[in-house]
């Protein structure tokens, strides 16, 4: 259940109203009643999934002439558009309609509605996060089920919505709340794509690279850092050094040292901002790609100590904490995983360069991760 409707004694009542209605085989009547009950509920609830599930339920002959209805009632809104009923302009009923219609007849025709499935969700492509007050990820959810695969770039923006929720300048904001719905987590677990957003040079790179030297190299960039863990765990460190292991140390390395070089430059798909955000979406780090860059940071401190493996961490470091995107550093958190990898290789080299970034970095955060690093080594 979405986290707006928490009355589940009104979900319970509309439940028992639909199935009443069903048994009865009054569906012109179920299909204003199921629509009543999406505006009451609000966008983000709409029918209710607990609903949903039980319209799915229906004989295939049923849900098929309800997705029918929808569908008649979506192109002609404004003929059939009561203020008095709904309390909705059209432009809201018209999205859930788009919504039922969509979900309730997903596994039976995929056609119904698709290519105002495809404009909607197209929108969402040059989105750094999702906005929508709707459920917009049950019309990815819809064209999957149909076999069509709306595309990397609607990916990201939902994977980005997704990583959002950790990050302070959205923590509170819509987006923030779509990236928690149980919905949009569950189309990310099977939603298929690349390993990495596309839109940013390094992770361009590291996808293209990834394609030609094969399967290892794309697990690699599968294996990000938890969005919650500050250092590495046991467990993470023996998967990614047996990750380095299948694709060979030395080649990982180099290749890695290529991927960084690239990180902060301007990126090759621009993408929308929003009045919400205080910075500057396009000079800031793809959130979700940079739990990879976290993950291959941490990685590169498995390896045998080297120079240019310790300089190419302090430049992340430095290039994660510039203030270009606006007032607050680009990537605290990808800043604070190249300080906990300096701090793993622990030799002269990265003592050095720690001590060098604690006598101007002025970021809480990683001026506290690199006072505790020192303190060890």
């Amino acid at each position: 259940m979405s986290r707006w409707m928490a009355n589940t004694k009104v979900l319970a009542e509309q439940a028992a109203q639909f199935r009443a209605l069903a048994e009865r085989g009054s569906l012109p009547e179920l299909s204003r009643a199921v629509m009543r009950a999406a505006c009451h509920n609000g966008s983000m609830t709409g029918v209710g999934s607990e609903n949903m599930k039980l319209l799915r339920g229906l004989s295939d002959q049923d849900r098929l002439e309800l997705g029918g209805m929808w569908a008649r009632w979506y192109a002609h809104v404004e003929d059939d558009c009561s203020a008095e009923e709904f309390g909705r302009d059209s432009g809201y009923l018209r999205t859930e309609l788009l919504m039922v219609a969509s979900g309730v007849v997903s596994d039976l025709d995929g056609g119904l509605l698709a290519a105002e499935r495809q404009d909607l969700l197209s929108g969402l492509e040059d989105q750094f996060v999702v906005w929508s007050g709707h459920r917009i990820w049950e019309l990815a959810d819809a064209e999957l089920a149909a076999g069509r695969n709306p595309g990397p770039a609607v990916l990201a923006a939902f994977r980005r919505t997704g990583a959002a929720v950790h990050l302070p300048a959205v923590r509170r904001t819509h987006a923030a709340a779509n990236g928690r719905e149980p919905g949009m987590r569950n189309l990310l677990a099977h939603y298929p794509g690349p390993a990495l957003n596309p839109g940013e040079p390094w992770a361009d790179t590291a996808l293209r690279d990834a394609a030609a030297r094969g399967e290892p190299w794309q697990r690699l960039l599968e294996h990000a850092a938890p969005a919650t863990a500050d250092v590495p765990s046991a467990k993470w460190r023996s998967a990614g050094s047996a990750l380095l292991d299948a694709v060979g140390p030395e080649e990982a390395r180099r290749a890695v040292l290529r991927w960084f070089e690239l990180v902060g430059r301007d990126r090759t798909l621009p993408l929308l901002g929003h009045p919400h955000l205080p910075f500057d979406v396009n000079v800031c780090f793809d959130p979700y790609n940079s739990h990879v860059l976290r993950g291959l940071a941490w990685m590169l401190s498995f390896l045998p100590p080297r120079t240019d493996t310790v300089h190419a961490l302090a430049g992340l470091v430095e290039t994660s904490l510039d203030h270009r995107s606006g007032d607050a550093p680009r990537a605290p958190r990808v800043a604070e995983a190249g300080i906990v990898a300096l701090a793993l290789i622990g030799d002269r080299t990265a003592r050095l360069e720690l001590e060098t970034l604690s006598r101007w970095i002025t970021h809480e955060g990683a001026s506290r991760r690199i006072r505790k690093s020192l303190a060890v080594l």
